[in-house]
């Protein structure tokens, strides 16, 4: 169904009208708009070396991990770099900085899986001076921490990807992509399971719906069938259900101010040894239909590895590509200033590298 709109639906597009908000980034993923406008992105990094210089099955850990800032007079800024970048050589996955969230007008970073002691954590950052602080230490909280070894560390099943904060919890929900478990973590390092959401263990992007309720991706396991990743909606006490099915690698999601739902898919489906190369990602939008959603809008196509999505609320839409597998310096971050406003009944844009 999804399948069948996305491959006819690229005969006929348009060429994608947007600014480069941010550019000359490393892996961006997990976007934020802060409260008094400006926009984040956390930059996962890049090896040491270029990955076409790094033998085949050898990692690559490297301190370029960032966090990089936009004000809204457009000032640019890397409040904090050096965090850990882990490069996996046998697949070609890198890990590090993720996400990034604003909690009682203070900045926090979501670190990913690695070897470091900053890894699996969230990080404060007050600005570019002051060395990051951790504040909560999920590694630790499933790990036992008398006994743990860092440098065994990433054999921990624990990868968190994606967090929004709860104000009215003051905590942060932390999606993992390796347990399907939602963590409640708040700032004063206290840890808890929100939700375990059975059969869906690789947990991506997280976000809060319309209806004061939280959404995550579930972005489908290997080999990547398409039609096998989903949405899934969590009440407040930790129950979940599945809203949205036949999506094949939604990484991220989001919100606009009528309720419409958009989500951001990785790649279509995968083929052959290399899962990941040389696929291009896409933009999806759904609307309320009843008690479900209606057939999806294809938005965007022929995005290369896109990562986050965010929404601001003048409804311009904001995407982070070049988020995975990718050269040093290619990541940008696109800002759509009139997508969200899109007819049903127009063709998809088609990006285009300019």
């Amino acid at each position: 169904m999804i399948a069948a709109l996305l491959f006819s639906g690229c005969a006929l597009t348009e060429s994608s009208a947007y600014q480069v908000a941010l550019d000359n980034l490393n892996e961006p993923r997990g976007l934020l708009w802060r409260a008094d406008g400006t926009l984040c992105v956390a930059e996962t990094g890049h090896p040491s070396l270029s990955r076409e210089e790094i033998p085949f099955g050898t990692d690559n850990a490297a301190a370029t991990g960032a966090l990089t800032c936009l004000a809204p007079d457009g000032t640019r800024q890397r409040l904090v770099d050096g965090l850990p970048y882990l490069l996996n050589g046998s697949d070609g996955t890198s890990v590090g900085a993720t996400d990034a969230a604003e909690l009682d007008g203070q900045l926090y970073v979501l670190m990913a899986e690695g070897r470091e002691p900053l890894s699996r954590t969230i990080l404060h950052i007050s600005d570019a001076q002051t060395p990051p602080r951790v504040v909560a230490d999920i590694l630790a909280y499933v790990a036992d921490p008398l006994t743990l070894d860092y440098n065994k560390a990433t054999f921990v099943k624990l990868n968190p990807f994606a967090m929004v904060a709860d104000a009215e919890g003051g905590r942060f929900l932390v999606a993992d992509g390796a347990t399907g478990q939602i963590f409640s973590a708040d700032a004063n390092g206290a840890i808890s399971i929100f939700s375990q959401v059975e059969g869906h263990d690789v947990l991506t992007g997280i976000a809060w719906g319309p209806d004061g309720l939280v959404y995550a991706a579930s972005f489908s396991r290997l080999p990547h069938n398409e039609g096998s990743g989903s949405i899934v909606r969590l009440q407040m006490n930790g129950r979940s259900r599945t809203i949205l099915k036949g999506l094949t690698a939604p990484i991220d999601l989001a919100f606009d101010s009528d309720g419409r739902l958009y989500v951001l898919e990785f790649m279509s489906g995968a083929d052959g040894e290399h899962p990941y190369r040389g696929k291009l990602g896409s933009l999806l939008r759904f609307r309320r239909q009843g008690e479900g959603w209606s057939e999806p809008q294809l938005l965007i196509s022929g995005l290369p590895y896109p990562v986050g999505i965010i929404i601001a609320p003048d409804d311009s839409l904001y995407l982070s590509i070049h988020g995975a597998y990718s050269a040093a310096g290619t990541g940008r971050v696109l800002r759509y200033d009139d997508l969200v406003q899109r007819d049903v009944n127009r063709p998809p844009l088609q990006y285009r590298s300019r």
